[in-house]
């Protein structure tokens, strides 16, 4: 049996953040500290600073030279530009999903949307949100394509922070279930057509929703 690698410091860091930020525990535009997260994870400032530096790659922190860090925020037309690289990948990804492993893309659908109907039903938001994320994951999972995959991974903690951050307002979770359990049934039957323009209502409720609210 291969042994497992321990994690770094700066992994370890790096995934506390992350997470944090994902589930909306750090909120958009919060200031953030290195000495105060060094503490507050008992290590020393280096391994928080490399954490910090990829988080920004990621676009999840904006770091300014005199200014410190902070939870990345995002403007309508920022948002707007990820809807519209969500669309075209995630289509993309779906073509070839449902060419190449169709069979298994429902299955696992079908699996996402049970366990997501359990957590809505107990009211268990982060796990709904962490369901919601997966879903999406899957597509390019069995697309079978590392260039589509890497490409969406890299964005997929702020497309997560975005998710969480409208999960708060109302119906948003209810319409969301049941946009993907819709999609569930089109990858079942195959329908390449009612799946893309599934995916296109349910990303551009996104662009839609978090325009109203920015408005507010």
């Amino acid at each position: 049996m291969p042994l497992t690698r321990p994690k770094s410091l700066k992994e370890l860091a790096l995934e506390h953040l992350r997470e944090s930020i994902v589930d909306g525990t750090l909120s958009m535009g919060q200031a953030l500290s290195e000495r105060g997260i060094s503490e507050d994870l008992g290590v020393s400032k280096s391994p928080v600073r490399e954490a910090l530096a990829q988080l920004r790659d990621e676009g999840l922190v904006h770091i300014e030279p005199q200014k410190g860090v902070r939870v990345f925020t995002l403007s309508e037309e920022e948002v707007a530009q990820i809807c519209d690289f969500r669309l075209a990948i995630e289509s993309a990804a779906f073509e070839l999903a449902l060419e190449r492993s169709a069979e298994g893309l429902a299955r696992e659908m079908e699996d996402n949307v049970a366990k997501m109907k359990v957590a809505q039903r107990k009211g268990d938001v982060k796990e709904y949100l962490a369901l919601d994320t997966a879903f999406h994951q899957l597509i390019f999972k069995h697309a079978g394509n590392l260039y589509l995959a890497s490409s969406y991974e890299r964005y997929v903690g702020k497309i997560a922070a975005l998710r969480t951050h409208l999960s708060g307002l109302p119906r948003h979770t209810e319409l969301s279930f049941a946009e993907h359990k819709d999609l569930a049934i089109a990858v079942r039957k195959k329908d390449m057509p009612t799946v893309r323009s599934l995916l296109v209502e349910h990303i551009d409720r996104t662009r839609a929703t978090y325009s109203l609210t920015a408005n507010q």
